[in-house]
C-alpha cells in the first residue's frame, strides 16, 4: 500500500500533464489561448493545483489555458505582469499572501493593489517550519534550545525575501532571542532540496511540501489559528508554546484593474465552482491547504489582508 506521502508526490506528478480542453461555445474571451500566471516554479504544490484548475476551467470555459510560471522578486515579476496585461479576462494570476506583503515591504513595487481586481479565492495556505531529521530534534522547543546553544547563528530557508516564510521567520526570531540567518530560494523545491542535503538547518515550507518530505524533515510547527483539518497531527506554533501572530497565508485569483465586470463576475463564479468540487477540495487538503468556502467577500478579505501584514511588518520593522 503505498504511503500517504508516496500517493502526494505521484499525484502532483500527473497532475503537471495537461490535459486538452473539451470545446465549448465561446463565451466572450479573446479568440486566443487563456494564461494563468503562477509566481512559483513548476513542479510544487501551486503549481499542480492551478493545473487541476485550469483543466476544470478549460472545459467550462471552452478555452485552450496555459500555466506560466513567472517566479522570481516575491511574485511581483508576475503580479506586474497581469497588473499591465491586457484587460480582456485572457490572463490570470493566481498568487500567494506575497501579492499583499509586497506592497508594504517595497518603497516602490511594481505594481499597487488598485492595478488588480481581486475575483477569487483558492485556499489558506498554513507555513510549515521543517528541520532535517539529521539535525536530531523533535520539537520547536528541542529547536529553540539548539539555537540558543549554537556558537553562530543557525540557517532557515525560505521561497523568497519578503515572502510569508521570510516574515514569520522574522517574527520566531524576535518572539524567541534566537537568531536564524535566513537562506532565499527561488521557490520552495530547491528549500526542500537543501533541507535533505544539509545545507541549511531549517526552512518554512507547505504543508504539502513538509509531508512529500516527511522521511527526510520533521515538521516542528504550522503557522495557523488551529490544526489542519487533514493534518492533525501538526501543532501550530501556539500549541508548540512560541505564537507567531497567527500568520496564515492565502491564495487566490486576480486580474488586471480595467477587467470588465461581466468577466470578472462570471470568472469568480466558476472559479468558486471549480474550487468546491469534491476533487478539488480534497486535494486542497492534501496539499496543504485549507478551504477559504467562508469568505464570501474575497475583495473585502484581500484589503483585510494588505492591512493586516502591512501591521506585522511595521510592528516588527521587517524590511528587505
Amino acid at each position: 500500500m503505498k504511503t500517504r506521502r508516496e500517493a502526494l508526490t505521484a499525484a502532483i506528478g500527473l497532475l503537471a500533464l495537461a490535459a486538452k480542453p473539451a470545446r465549448a461555445q465561446n463565451i466572450g474571451w479573446p479568440n486566443k489561448p487563456m494564461k494563468i500566471v503562477v509566481p512559483l516554479p513548476a513542479g510544487g504544490v501551486m503549481d499542480a493545483l492551478n493545473r487541476l484548475v485550469a483543466n476544470h476551467l478549460s472545459r467550462r470555459l471552452g478555452q485552450t489555458i496555459i500555466i506560466e510560471n513567472k517566479p522570481g522578486a516575491n511574485g511581483m515579476i508576475a503580479a506586474a505582469s497581469v497588473a499591465t496585461a491586457d484587460p480582456d479576462g485572457s490572463v490570470i494570476l493566481s498568487s500567494t499572501s506575497s501579492i499583499v506583503q509586497n506592497v508594504s515591504l517595497h518603497k516602490s513595487p511594481s505594481y499597487k493593489m488598485s492595478d488588480l481586481t481581486s475575483v477569487a479565492p483558492l485556499g489558506r495556505l498554513p507555513i510549515a517550519f521543517i528541520v532535517p531529521k539529521t539535525l536530531g530534534v523533535k520539537t520547536l522547543e528541542e529547536f529553540i534550545a539548539k539555537a540558543k546553544a549554537s556558537p553562530k547563528p543557525m540557517t532557515y530557508g525560505t521561497y523568497g525575501v519578503g515572502s510569508s516564510a521570510h516574515i514569520i521567520g522574522e517574527v520566531l526570531c524576535h518572539n524567541t532571542g534566537i537568531k536564524l540567518v535566513q537562506v532565499p530560494f527561488r521557490g520552495e523545491a530547491p528549500a526542500l532540496t537543501a533541507i535533505i542535503s544539509g545545507q541549511i538547518d531549517s526552512s518554512f515550507v507547505s504543508v504539502g511540501g513538509a509531508i512529500i518530505q516527511s522521511d527526510n524533515a520533521t515538521t516542528l510547527a504550522i503557522a495557523n489559528p488551529a490544526r489542519m483539518r487533514r493534518y492533525p497531527e501538526l501543532p501550530t506554533f501556539e500549541q508548540a508554546g512560541y505564537p507567531v501572530q497567527g500568520l496564515t497565508g492565502f491564495s487566490g485569483f486576480f486580474l488586471p484593474a480595467a477587467t470588465p465586470k461581466p468577466l470578472v463576475d462570471r470568472l469568480a463564479s466558476e472559479l468558486r465552482s471549480i474550487v468546491a468540487l469534491p476533487e478539488v477540495e480534497a486535494r486542497l487538503l492534501e496539499y496543504g491547504f485549507e478551504p477559504m468556502d467562508d469568505v464570501k467577500d474575497f475583495p473585502g478579505y484581500v484589503d483585510d489582508e494588505v492591512k493586516r501584514w502591512a501591521a506585522v511588518i511595521r510592528e516588527f520593522n521587517i524590511s528587505i
